[in-house]
């Protein structure tokens, strides 16, 4: 299983989520059921922990991946499907254009 990070930056709706040292960040995880007063989770693969912004409450050590965090991966995969999407479009263009200069360079 993959290594996962969510840490909140400021709100719910401005976080960081990392699969496999890969980070998205200002993503909104507002639909995800994050817990409340939640600031970090840390993932290896197996075991983990939660880290909370406050210190009243102990850091919840971890055997299985929750479902909000789950979700959040979700949003992540998201993220890298409209990444690889526009990197895709930017290619299609880039090979447009490339092929009308061709055109145009042969043009008498």
């Amino acid at each position: 299983m993959a290594k996962i990070t969510i840490v909140l930056e400021d709100t719910i709706d401005d976080a960081s989520v990392g699969k496999d040292g890969y980070f998205y960040s200002h993503l909104d995880l507002s639909s995800c059921g994050v817990p409340e007063n939640f600031w970090a989770l840390q993932w290896n693969g197996s075991t983990g922990h939660i880290e909370y912004n406050s210190p009243m409450i102990q850091n919840d050590e971890i055997t299985e991946l929750p479902g909000w965090a789950n979700a959040c991966v979700t949003k992540w995969d998201e993220a890298k499907s409209a990444q690889e999407a526009a990197e895709a479009e930017a290619a299609r263009i880039a090979a447009e254009a490339e092929a009308s200069a061709a055109e145009a360079e042969q043009a008498p």
